[in-house]
């Protein structure tokens, strides 16, 4: 299925963008989320984990820009 780059609000108020397939990966009752993942190589700077009930809302990105609201 095609990949769709997603935006995630805390409850904190803070956001995080996942912009590239394998940004994240759900699991049992929280969402791993790697830190500016490389689409190039393996790796990630690092990675968070978020418990589902601390996000607020998830807001669909346009595709074809980038987070900053600039095309690519």
């Amino acid at each position: 299925s095609p990949f769709v780059p997603l935006r995630f609000h805390l409850v904190s108020g803070k956001t995080f963008d996942v912009v590239t397939h394998g940004g994240a990966v759900p699991l049992r009752n929280r969402l791993l989320v790697f830190r500016n993942p490389n689409k190039r190589r393996i790796g990630a700077e690092g990675y968070d984990i978020v418990a589902y009930e601390n996000i607020e809302r998830i807001e669909q990105l346009a595709i074809g820009k980038r987070a900053n609201g600039r095309h690519k």
